[in-house]
């Protein structure tokens, strides 16, 4: 009887050990999909963050020119405003360096 029972418990061991084995197989292809999937998904956010990046950028130079030509009385006032300050920059740099 005790034969019996120890071939018994040798075949449950070897079947628990090889669902064991076959689930850890699964698990390990599963984890493999997932660190692919990880990846594919930090590539996307590095480009959707570069795209945010370029569009603020955009943003922040439409604004610049929203704000100068509404604020001075169009494109063309603008336009002589920075001239004008060219001009008083060229000079401040004319007197420093006399």
């Amino acid at each position: 009887m005790t034969e019996i029972s120890d071939l018994n418990l040798v075949e449950r061991v070897e079947r628990n050990v090889a669902r064991v084995l076959a689930e850890n197989a699964e698990l390990r292809d599963a984890n493999a999909g997932l660190a692919a999937e990880n990846r594919r998904l930090e590539g996307l956010v590095a480009e959707q963050t570069a795209e945010i990046e370029n569009l603020r950028s955009k943003l922040d130079r439409l604004l610049l020119r929203n704000s100068v030509t509404e604020v001075s009385g169009g494109v063309r006032a603008a336009k002589v405003r920075i001239n004008r300050l060219l001009k008083d920059v060229d000079r401040c740099i004319a007197l420093m360096n006399k």
